[in-house]
């Protein structure tokens, strides 16, 4: 069962049970180009900017009241979820958002209708356009309706970072007392702890930490009320400061009101911040996924030191083989957040003059990005971290064997003498300790008490 709404282009056939209407049927028929609906963050966030706006036309007595209640009401059920099936359209669609937009206006227009003991589709009573979308413009909504989004989710992201620096400090005290072989170049090197490699990775998540809230204190200024170009043309002197006030009054937020609502609505570079500081956080964990999975690579073939939790068999063919699938799982993820900030930055090149259109393309790479990167770092913590076994056994074993840990005899000796001596012993495949003894330079308590790893770790004078 259909009724039939009109626009300028025509008469088109709704759903009975539908709350959306004509604007989005259309754009449901011609935008079919992932299968992948908008994040229930954002459909949110469309809801919160359209109560705020209905709340602020009431403080400014710019509606009826029993007109304006309805609409607030219905847009306070979109924000809170209740109407998320309502929202059908593919997440990459017509430029500025315009479907978007109007999917939420028609949904509220309809359901305010149903509130007030309308039939939908009579717009007549209230107008999707006309009273939902008063004193806005897609160019306006959609980037700040991204914003709120991104924001709402942000926390959790902050709080899975912050979860994972604990583990891996907590990790690394556990095991302060194992020193293992450091390595450049994939080549042997100095001595250093499983607390301070372990503490180097818990600061690296805490940089990506404080870029991620950088990033989003910028999200938090506001181009809302600038309507199609930021001139704020058909809006009431008053709307735009009232609005961000009661957008951060409803959702809890420290917005503010950006000094140049023209620059917000054709510059999206804030998106691009949010971007770059998650790709550092991308990095940073396909870094440490490659350095465990290497760490655990054998475990009789390799270097054997970690053992990561066995979370599933490694093969198909291969009797009793592991992998380090979490570690594997995270490297993928990382890339694929990559691959969102790549899309992000072509979307902010893609403004020009007065307006970004390409806001659609943002919105779903940058919450698909924080909502991935939340995810991989939960996985990481619970599913590997948390689990991670260092063999201290196999790590002294490396260290006794190495040559490089003669380094700490280079201020004694110098660079080209025990350089000689390290390039003698591993052509006659003997330690460093035997060829220094058969030299004579040093006794065997000199020796023991020059190459002591534990006085490796730091300066000394």
């Amino acid at each position: 069962m259909t009724r039939i709404e009109h626009d300028f282009l025509g008469d088109v056939g709704v759903p009975d049970e539908a709350y959306y209407g004509v604007f989005t049927v259309r754009a449901k028929a011609n935008f079919q180009l992932t299968g992948m609906k908008a994040r229930p963050s954002f459909i949110h966030a469309l809801g919160q900017v359209k109560r705020a706006a209905a709340q602020v036309h009431k403080q400014l007595k710019l509606m009826p009241p029993e007109k304006v209640d309805a609409i607030e009401k219905a847009a306070h059920e979109v924000a809170n979820g209740q109407h998320d099936d309502q929202f059908p359209l593919d997440v990459l669609q017509a430029g500025a958002g315009t479907p978007f937009n109007m999917n939420a206006n028609e949904v509220i227009a309809n359901r305010a209708l149903e509130l007030m003991g309308k039939a939908r589709g009579t717009y007549t009573f209230i107008h999707p356009n006309n009273d939902v979308n008063k004193s806005q413009s897609s160019n306006d909504v959609v980037p700040t309706a991204i914003r709120l989004a991104l924001l709402s989710e942000h926390g959790r992201i902050i709080e899975s970072i912050t979860s994972l620096r604990a583990s891996l400090s907590a990790k690394g005290k556990h095991y302060a007392h194992v020193i293992q072989t450091g390595r450049t170049h994939l080549q042997d090197a100095v001595p250093i702890s499983i607390e301070q490699v372990f503490e180097a990775y818990a600061r690296d998540f805490e940089l990506d930490s404080h870029e991620l809230e950088a990033a989003a204190h910028r999200l938090c200024e506001l181009g809302i009320g600038g309507t199609a170009i930021g001139t704020c043309i058909n809006t009431h002197p008053k709307f735009r400061e009232k609005m961000v006030k009661q957008l951060a009054k409803n959702t809890g937020l420290a917005l503010r009101a950006g000094p140049s609502p023209v620059e917000l609505t054709s510059n999206m570079n804030a998106f691009l911040s949010y971007a770059h500081a998650l790709s550092h956080l991308a990095v940073s964990l396909e870094r440490m996924s490659k350095d465990f999975q290497l760490l655990a690579s054998g475990p009789r073939g390799g270097i054997g030191e970690f053992r990561l939790p066995e979370v599933e068999p490694g093969s198909s063919i291969m009797p009793g083989k592991i992998n380090p699938s979490i570690a594997e799982a995270a490297q993928m993820a990382s890339a694929q957040a990559l691959a969102h900030v790549s899309a992000i930055e072509s979307a902010c090149r893609g403004g020009q003059l007065q307006l970004n259109m390409m806001t659609p393309l943002i919105a779903r790479n940058s919450l698909d990005a924080q909502d991935l990167l939340t995810r991989t770092l939960d996985m990481m913590r619970t599913s590997c971290v948390d689990g991670l076994v260092v063999d201290g056994v196999r790590a002294d074993h490396h260290l006794m064997e190495g040559l490089i840990v003669a380094t700490a005899l280079a201020p004694q000796f110098g660079y080209t003498q025990v350089s000689e001596w390290i390039k003698e012993a591993d052509k006659r495949r003997i330690g460093i300790r035997e060829v220094i003894l058969e030299k004579g330079v040093l006794s065997k308590n000199e020796l023991d008490a020059a190459l002591d790893p534990k006085k490796m770790l730091g300066p000394k004078e």
